[in-house]
């Protein structure tokens, strides 16, 4: 996975998320101590299925993500802390309590996949891990045919809803960001400065940073391509390029202005 730096200011939000993880945490471990009298259901536990379905169980997981977010306060470039925060709540949701109960069981699974391909661990076999994620994502939601049929039908249901609104959401989040971000740093060729040019090279110049061969810029034309190469080599003296690579080193990315 890739080594990540981050701005102070981006370093105080993520601590900021981790206080109120931490003040979440504390909240959640005493109002389960008061409610269970202290005991947390240890003698109602009798095997490992009253264990997990038990309180100890989720004071457990809530002490354990309370150490983690503690951890994660100090280390906030550790994304891969809160993906183990945010996949360790989503096991103990959709195997005891159930996606069709609590869909933020499922949110959260996303949530620590999301947090994965941040980190670039999709990078290499991708095909092959994200199967795994799947997998063992619907592994864990059948094991809800524990409750009943009707049960697992509603969680394959929820599961599958709040991941079509998850990915759609995040779909066009990261293209409208994408969008400002290239609108923002564009750098725009002004072919106006060079007076010599005809509007038909500027629209050639264009053309041959859109990558296109010469020989479709001579057909779309209906000229040779000796016969555009020769101005070519005019219209790169003009702009002061050596050549058709120079011109693609140079001013690729741009947006050519008439």
């Amino acid at each position: 996975m890739r080594e990540l730096t981050y701005s102070k200011t981006a370093k105080n939000l993520i601590r900021f998320f981790c206080i109120d993880g931490i003040v979440v945490e504390i909240l959640y471990i005493l109002h389960l101590l008061y409610r269970t009298g202290f005991t947390l259901e240890i003698p109602e536990i009798t095997n490992l299925h009253t264990f997990m379905m038990s309180d100890l169980n989720t004071a457990i997981v809530n002490t354990v993500s309370l150490v983690l977010f503690f951890i994660f306060l100090f280390v906030p470039q550790h994304i891969s802390i809160f993906a183990l925060i945010s996949f360790l709540y989503s096991f103990k949701i959709i195997l005891v309590d159930t996606v069709a109960a609590y869909p933020i069981g499922q949110l959260l699974y996303l949530m620590g996949t999301a947090c994965l391909v941040f980190l670039g661990f999709y990078k290499n076999h991708r095909i092959l891990k994200i199967i795994i994620s799947v997998s063992i994502n619907y592994i864990l939601i059948f094991h809800n045919i524990q409750f009943g049929i009707d049960v697992l039908i509603n969680s394959l249901i929820t599961a599958i809803s709040y991941s079509l609104v998850f990915f759609v959401t995040l779909f066009f989040s990261v293209s409208f960001f994408r969008f400002l971000y290239v609108r923002k740093n564009a750098r725009i060729w002004d072919l106006s400065q060079y007076p010599e040019l005809t509007k038909r090279d500027k629209e050639w110049l264009r053309d041959i940073l859109d990558e296109k061969r010469y020989e479709e810029i001579a057909a779309d034309s209906g000229i040779t391509v000796g016969t555009l190469k020769n101005r070519m080599h005019q219209i790169f003296n003009i702009v002061g390029i050596d050549d058709r690579i120079s011109l693609l080193a140079t001013y690729g990315g741009y947006e050519v202005k008439f």
